[in-house]
């Protein structure tokens, strides 16, 4: 059976093995890979060599990273955060946008004739996507992945890039079943053709065998870049506020450009000591991570449906969270984990120190997590299925008109 040929265009995505841009796009791919040929078209970094590679699990992926600025410049994206936190901490960069995204379109737009249908990642993709579908006659699909549906209620800009991607999509996905109904009372004409496919995780992590520390520490785990919107200042705050900070160890895995502020905010409060700044590391080590940890805390102040959740659960952690809407809906305070209110460190103090103390509690909500996980969250091999499903209905639709 001839494989179905789908055009990628993402401004995220790893180009070596240690990064962790867009690894969740390269997960998905590496699943559908099994049916389809897909070619990925993303930005290039500093550090790139080959402009065209082959992906060294799913030989039918090939990588066409773009090289918009001389190699040193190439820092737009790719980056912590992606191209929107590297303009905020750096908005000088902002005169490499539009060689960024004329980059991406011209070799999106010579490529997809080969195509039989082009899937993009987040509304700046779906717009350009979606101008190259209409020049080439091929269908596309765009995935909103959260940050660029929430960036829409606070900027005209965003707003009318979200608008663009609707309306040039054939079909849209979200990566939550909330964030779907969102985008269907926002565009109610497109309201049929918005689907949720929930990210799945690797099957490594339903395999995690974990314990609770025998010792009175409380071993605690959080993920992400180093960036304001990860919250992670909050998470030092909470420390610093605990009854029980003396017992709480947390190990942070992630880069970014918040290290040293949050380093000296950490010295500042006194609470260095609690906590070991891990630096990035493979994704191949994050179930490791996840069997040496009690409990999970995500502190951001927005996500979309955030993959370390989903990890987390699925390796049989409690979770506490920030009552986000991409979490509503995987943990629920007191079952499998805690929530508190986005910005609160006395809210997150509190539910440290309950863990602190009630083990047998803490040991209760983790079991809770991976029965929630085994019933309600897939692998990516899940999520793929559900792609393939929307791909071919794309692909049959189109062929009638």
């Amino acid at each position: 059976m001839k494989k179905m040929r789908v055009l990628a265009l993402t401004t995220s995505y790893p180009l070596r093995p240690e990064s962790s841009a867009g690894i969740f796009v390269q997960s998905l791919y590496r699943q559908l890979a099994a049916v389809c040929t897909i070619d990925v078209v993303c930005p290039a970094d500093s550090k790139t060599l080959k402009a065209t590679f082959t992906d060294d699990v799913a030989p039918d992926i090939r990588v066409h990273a773009v090289r918009y600025a001389p190699g040193a410049w190439r820092t737009l994206a790719q980056g912590a955060g992606g191209v929107m936190t590297g303009l905020q901490r750096a908005p000088w960069r902002a005169w490499l946008l539009p060689c960024l995204l004329l980059g991406l379109f011209w070799r999106c737009l010579r490529l997809a004739g080969d195509a039989d249908l082009i899937h993009a990642n987040w509304s700046i993709c779906g717009a350009m996507a979606g101008v190259v579908g209409r020049l080439r006659g091929k269908p596309v699909v765009t995935t909103l992945r959260g940050s660029d549906v929430a960036r829409s209620t606070r900027s005209r800009l965003d707003r009318m890039i979200l608008g663009r991607a609707v309306r040039y999509s054939s079909t849209l996905i979200c990566v939550s079943a909330p964030m779907a109904e969102r985008l269907r009372e926002q565009f109610p004409s497109r309201a049929s053709d918005i689907h949720a496919c929930l990210n799945g995780t690797d099957e490594a992590f339903f395999r995690v065998d974990r314990a609770i520390s025998g010792d009175a520490s409380l071993r605690v785990l959080a993920v992400g870049n180093l960036i304001r919107l990860k919250g992670f200042d909050v998470l030092i705050e909470a420390v610093a506020r605990a009854r029980h900070r003396e017992q709480v160890r947390v190990t942070i895995v992630g880069s970014g450009p918040e290290r040293e502020p949050l380093l000296a905010l950490a010295a500042s409060r006194g609470v260095s000591s609690c906590f070991n700044f891990a630096g990035a590391v493979p994704a191949s080590d994050m179930p490791k991570r996840m069997s040496e940890a009690d409990v999970f805390v995500l502190s951001s102040r927005s996500e979309g449906r955030p993959n370390v959740v989903v990890e987390a659960l699925a390796s049989g952690l409690p979770v506490i969270s920030t009552d986000l809407d991409g979490v509503q809906g995987m943990v629920d305070n007191g079952d499998n984990g805690w929530l508190v209110n986005v910005d609160d460190p006395v809210g997150l103090a509190a539910a440290l120190d309950h863990a602190v103390i009630d083990r047998v509690e803490l040991q209760r909500r983790g079991e809770r997590a991976r029965t929630f996980a085994r019933a309600h969250i897939g692998t990516w091999s899940d999520t793929a299925r559900c792609y393939g499903a929307l791909f071919n209905a794309v692909l049959t639709a189109d062929e009638r008109q």
